[in-house]
């Protein structure tokens, strides 16, 4: 009835959507970015419709095999007891990658946020039965075997001076670290505990266009 009305009365009815497309427009050029992130938003809007007038807190992206939608708060809880269902245990975590591993299989959930109030996690399937091999193994010129990821699975952060150099070098251990009071400063040197194993790190940060470089430089305790 109100249809037919609005029809007949066409003076109401073209302001209406006039203001109908302009709030639309507006929604559509603050937040396109978001919203046409992943290409299609249609597999994302459903999602979203599930996750809020559904009972459950994981729910499968329609365009894929591979892709689900949780809400940000308690994300990677819900994944770890979805993947717990599944016969899989968290291991680690890489940056917004996260192993997973089961009796036989290894893998990898990365993280995507749509939004602020949505994450996108993609499950990286094993297909030929073989564990995902995130790591590379290098031996350097002193005969020194050791392992570092082939890539940081993060979206922000990027790295130079890749991979990692070890040396060994003679020389009593010692660490003067930096003092708390002068803690902010750009060049920093503390001692950590990683691996049952004491290290020395000195940590220098430059700032340059928007972004922010760190170089590392540690020593262990022999």
């Amino acid at each position: 009835m109100i249809f037919k009305y609005l029809i007949k009365n066409k003076k109401i009815l073209l302001p209406i959507l006039a203001i109908v497309s302009l709030i639309a427009g507006i929604f559509l050029s603050l937040y396109s970015s978001v919203i046409f992130q992943e290409g299609n938003p249609w597999p994302q809007i459903k999602g979203i419709t599930q996750l809020t007038f559904g009972k459950s807190d994981i729910v499968k992206l329609s365009d894929s095999d591979n892709r689900y939608l949780t809400k940000s708060q308690g994300g990677p809880m819900t994944i770890e007891a979805f993947m717990k269902d599944r016969g899989y245990e968290y291991t680690d975590q890489m940056g917004s990658g996260y192993f997973y591993k089961s009796s036989d299989k290894t893998i990898v959930l990365t993280r995507r946020q749509y939004s602020r109030f949505y994450t996108i996690w993609t499950i990286a399937e094993n297909n030929n039965n073989s564990s995902i091999n995130l790591w590379t193994t290098i031996t350097n010129d002193q005969g020194i075997t050791f392992q570092y990821p082939k890539e940081l699975l993060a979206k922000y952060v990027s790295v130079t001076g890749w991979p990692p150099v070890i040396t060994i070098e003679n020389g009593t251990y010692s660490c003067k670290t930096t003092p708390q009071e002068v803690s902010s400063i750009s060049d920093i040197t503390s001692q950590r505990m990683v691996d049952n194993r004491i290290y020395c790190i000195n940590v220098k940060n430059e700032g340059a266009a928007g972004s922010v470089y760190s170089s590392y430089w540690q020593v262990p305790l022999a």
